[in-house]
């Protein structure tokens, strides 16, 4: 981080083993600070430049015992640790023996305090001494990887945010976190784990304006169901764009060729235009593997949904696919005839919808 105090930077950084005290100072020395640290010292002399540091929040895996080692799904290998910044901060936890993670705490340190890193705080009031959460604050979340395996894995934060989303986890940035989901799934279902695996992403939705906003401002800070909905919809609205452009083409090329007449061409041109039917074929090409977190969220969902279609008298029916489709005609055309008894099952299905679109920005083509 570029710390600065009174607009001056601090660049300067030493470590004193005797005191176990790192010091940061400006270049004339005029001006120093110093941090205490904490935990169990394993090994001074990894090197800082073999690591890279994520800052994120979360406002469900933020206990001080929320520490997991991070795998990536397609290599099956841990790239790293995800945990709160307490962690570095105290010894009373689960971890401070943990040899492994420890040589990962002292090079966070000194690339937390590094005037190199990517984020910037500016300290007005001042005592000589600070810890890392006075300087990054107490909801931090701390992501350290092994450069080592994520060039492996050719990894770009970007490629993972749906995925680390999924268990709550959000970019730290300017737009604090604010909303929280209605249940405690995420708590419930890996709390206590050791690990947590991401998977990178691969498709183009990433590249839209839209997307970035989405995770690192939109979902973070506007907890209305309605809104949530409607913005996570997009991104069904957009593959459905995606999709019929694709399968416009082809049918183009067919009809040049010869292989079928005017009338069929329009009427294949009708049939792909369904939206109903592209939401259907988003969901079939999606796997949801029997077992998995996004497989019990699709199983809540579809069963919410139903509870709540069937309180508003429309015709149940099984395929997920068509569930959405009817669940967005509702709140698009029909939201004033939801009742009040009714909106605690809507506010679920919009945060169970955030995780089946995570899933879907995942493993999307």
């Amino acid at each position: 981080m570029a710390i600065f105090y009174n607009e001056k930077l601090l660049t300067k950084l030493s470590f004193d083993n005797d005191n176990k005290m790192f010091s940061l100072s400006s270049h004339n020395d005029d001006i120093f600070i110093n941090v205490p640290y904490v935990p169990k010292l394993e090994d001074e002399n990894y090197d800082e430049n073999e690591f890279s540091v994520y800052l994120f929040e979360n406002n469900h895996l933020n206990a001080e015992n929320d520490v997991f080692q991070l795998y990536d799904k397609d290599k099956k290998e841990r790239i790293g640790w995800i945990f709160p910044i307490s962690v570095l901060e105290s010894n009373e936890n689960d971890f401070s023996d943990n040899e492994h993670l420890n040589k990962y705490k002292f090079v966070t340190y000194k690339i937390l305090l590094s005037h190199n890193f990517q984020f910037k705080s500016n300290i007005y009031e001042i005592n000589t001494e600070l810890s890392l959460s006075q300087v990054y604050g107490e909801d931090t979340i701390i992501c350290v990887l092994s450069k080592e395996k994520i060039n492996d894995v050719n990894f770009n934060i970007l490629s993972y945010i749906p995925n680390f989303a999924t268990y709550g986890y959000y970019e730290k940035n300017e737009n604090k976190l604010t909303f929280k989901y209605p249940n405690n799934l995420i708590v419930d279902s890996f709390r206590g784990k050791q690990k947590l695996s991401i998977k990178k992403a691969n498709n183009k939705i990433l590249q839209l304006d839209f997307v970035k906003k989405l995770y690192n401002s939109y979902l973070k800070t506007l907890d209305h169901h309605l809104i949530r909905f409607h913005l996570l919809y997009q991104i069904i609205e957009y593959l459905i764009t995606e999709n019929f452009s694709t399968e416009f083409d082809q049918l183009l090329i067919k009809y040049n060729n010869g292989e079928f007449t005017k009338n069929n061409f329009l009427e294949k041109i009708n049939d792909i235009r369904s939206e109903r039917k592209n939401i259907n074929k988003i969901f079939t090409n999606i796997n949801f593997k029997t077992g998995t977190f996004e497989h019990q969220v699709k199983i809540n969902i579809e069963r919410t949904i139903k509870d709540f279609l069937r309180n508003l008298g429309v015709e149940e029916k099984n395929h997920i696919g068509d569930l959405i489709y009817d669940t967005r005609n509702i709140i698009t055309h029909n939201y004033r005839e939801i009742k009040n008894e009714n909106l605690d099952l809507l506010n679920e299905i919009s945060y169970l919808f955030e995780i089946l679109i995570n899933e879907i920005i995942i493993k999307s083509p």
